[in-house]
């Protein structure tokens, strides 16, 4: 199942870096896709004792590739289920922005991501904390495949450290 995901995960990348896939924008609704990631997750969900809770008033219609908007929220939504601690809580929203946008994120409780592996971690292959990652199995490549997938939209993505955790964020058309 790992090896199945990085080379889904590696294939869209290249797809995107070579230009071998143009991007079908179409409306969709962001909720659906978010409901199914997370029905999928739903039992590394359970055995790890998360509470998830969605902030967004439906349906969340965008305009976006609805293949590459799917790895986004999937790397997403799997981070935080992997590295949600303390409180255990994952908050999903979706939120329109001053400009006409809609601001997608995702926030996990758990330790803030250390200040100096900030600017790094859009990066491939990149792996912050060694030992957790080595434990969660993650690949590296997820979080390069979102920067990817956001720049060929031409939309801002972004992370933010709480107190009590992270929110990684990014915006879609609507």
């Amino acid at each position: 199942k790992k090896m199945e995901r990085l080379v889904h995960e590696l294939l869209a990348l290249n797809q995107l870096e070579s230009g071998g896939r143009q991007l079908q924008m179409e409306w969709f609704n962001l909720m659906d896709l978010v409901r199914g990631i997370l029905s999928a997750s739903s039992i590394l969900i359970e055995q790890n004792g998360i509470h998830v809770q969605i902030e967004a008033e439906e349906p969340v219609n965008i305009w976006a590739d609805e293949f590459f908007t799917e790895q986004v929220v999937s790397n997403f939504i799997s981070n935080a289920i992997h590295y949600a601690s303390a409180e255990k809580q994952i908050v999903v929203r979706c939120a329109p922005t001053e400009d006409g946008n809609i601001r997608f994120s995702v926030f996990n409780t758990g330790k803030a991501i250390p200040e100096e592996d900030l600017p790094h971690i859009w990066e491939k292959f990149y792996k912050g904390d060694k030992a957790r990652t080595r434990e969660y199995g993650g690949s590296g490549i997820g979080l390069s495949v979102v920067k990817a997938v956001m720049e060929s939209f031409n939309k801002p993505y972004g992370v933010k450290n709480y107190d009590n955790g992270v929110e990684f964020w990014c915006e879609f058309d609507h």
